[in-house]
């Protein structure tokens, strides 16, 4: 890292500076004081540095985990859902609204409200694998809603928004959760 002039400092460090400065400027002479800053600004040197090389750490170590939660999920899709999961998780996330192709639109909203209080539900105990089909679930439910636009009333399409960004909250929650998890894991081989 270059070394700042006297005029050109962090604005951050400067009050450290000026503080040291100002404390010996009486009993100093110009050229101990210059001495002074030069050390102080090697010792600003040295902490950004060290805050810069922990940050390209810390990004890398990311960058594996996340790398690592994509690698998971990619081997679960091709695995592909395990034989009868599906219906069951079907059964429990939309009850009597699990043959949506039937749902009319007067119906849509309450099939939301279903989903996504059965999603609160479970939230907690639910593994990575059941998020993957509560959202293969929630894409249907939302296909269906699209067809169903037009013909959905305006407090009922307004609070199929609001779950709707519920939904997308508790999911992304669970990722985060998911990629702690991977992290922790790394950190600890």
């Amino acid at each position: 890292m270059k070394r700042a002039n006297l005029f050109s400092i962090n604005l951050v460090a400067a009050p450290f500076l000026v503080a040291t400065l100002l404390l010996t400027a009486c009993d100093t002479t110009p050229n101990q004081r210059k001495e002074i800053a030069s050390r102080e600004l090697d010792k600003l040197d040295e902490k950004a540095n060290a805050a810069a090389v922990k940050t390209k750490d810390e990004l890398k170590e990311a960058g594996r985990a996340l790398a690592r939660q994509r690698a998971e999920r990619k081997r679960r899709e091709a695995r592909g859902p395990v034989a009868g999961k599906q219906v069951q998780m079907e059964r429990e996330l939309l009850g009597d609204y699990r043959n949506l192709a039937q749902v009319p639109a007067d119906s849509i909203r309450d099939a939301y409200v279903h989903f996504l209080q059965q999603v609160r539900d479970r939230k907690e105990v639910w593994t990575t694998e059941d998020w993957d089909y509560a959202n293969s679930i929630y894409k249907r439910l939302n296909d269906r809603e699209r067809v169903l636009h037009g013909d959905i009333i305006l407090r009922h399409a307004t609070k199929i928004k609001a779950l709707q960004a519920e939904y997308v909250a508790l999911e992304n929650k669970a990722d985060l959760r998911d990629y702690q998890r991977i992290k922790k894991e790394q950190a600890g081989q």
